[in-house]
């Protein structure tokens, strides 16, 4: 059975909506560097046979939250999935329509870069840390080991790079009360802090905002000068000479101005930076507000 959400109802899940539709579409054109635009959407409660009878045979990513172990699922045609993960690795090859090692690998990559990226606004509308990460990729079968009868499903249909993309999101329907009780956990300390100035408030509300802002971050391994003619004759297989040594510290940048220095490492597969040295917080304000 499968029936629409009321949102007008249920606020939360509404944000849920929202942030979904918006952080994912970021998300996508990020990881696939290809135009992302969202066709239409849809919020439903499911039951879990109908949830898998269309998708029966492709690809299920499943993913759990690491703090109250609520369960959420991605649903992707085997086939878009694999050609996403093509445009992710920059490769032209032709879709998959089974998994193997390799696509299997491409896509847990993939989809845990679009779980992960939900953290964080989650994390903001709820007022308490939220971890979701994906632990399983598979073929759908008669219920991929989740427990509940029922969930919430987002249907997406997303034009990639000028071809369609529909996907189901589905979470555990106690992700509303667990992102709710977040956010009531935040009203009750702040009225059990006692009285303080609305010039004090006022401060802190404005802190917050900026705390939650996103900004960008760079790794710069070095930089080089090139004339224009030999910009235009770049091609595959060129060489540019950077002025970086190789023993060097490399630059970690906001707003192309250096914050602190370091090393590249390798964590879990993906490219991460070794603090060595940074500046003080004070200075690092004075660079953001520069």
């Amino acid at each position: 059975m499968k029936e629409t959400v009321d949102l007008s109802t249920s606020p939360m899940l509404g944000s849920i909506f929202d942030i979904c539709k918006e952080t994912l579409a970021s998300s996508l054109q990020g990881i696939t560097s290809a135009e992302v635009k969202l066709d239409s959407s849809e919020m439903n409660t499911v039951d879990l046979e109908t949830l898998f009878i269309s998708h029966a045979g492709e690809t299920i990513i499943k993913a759990i939250e690491s703090s109250s172990d609520i369960e959420l699922g991605l649903l992707f045609k085997t086939t878009d999935i694999s050609r996403l993960s093509n445009l992710m690795l920059g490769g032209d090859e032709d879709p998959k329509s089974e998994l193997d090692e390799d696509t299997i690998d491409a896509v847990r990559e993939l989809t845990n870069q679009l779980v992960m990226s939900l953290n964080v606004p989650f994390a903001s509308e709820s007022k308490q840390q939220v971890s979701m990460k994906v632990n399983d990729v598979a073929v759908v079968g008669s219920d991929n080991g989740y427990a509940e009868e029922s969930y919430i499903s987002m249907e997406f249909v997303f034009n990639i790079a000028g071809k369609p993309v529909p996907f189901i999101l589905f979470f555990d329907p106690a992700i509303e009360s667990y992102l709710i009780s977040g956010a009531k956990k935040e009203v009750v300390s702040s009225s059990l802090g006692g009285e303080t100035s609305s010039n004090a408030q006022q401060a802190n509300l404005n802190l917050d905002l900026l705390l939650d802002i996103d900004i960008p971050i760079s790794v710069r391994m070095g930089t080089a000068k090139l004339f224009l003619k030999d910009i235009l004759g770049l091609g595959p297989g060129n060489i540019v000479e950077l002025e970086q040594g190789v023993d060097e510290q490399i630059d970690l940048t906001i707003n192309d101005k250096v914050i602190a220095r370091g090393e590249v490492v390798i964590v879990d597969g993906y490219f991460g930076f070794r603090i060595k040295e940074i500046i003080s917080r004070a200075e690092r304000i004075r660079k953001l507000k520069d």
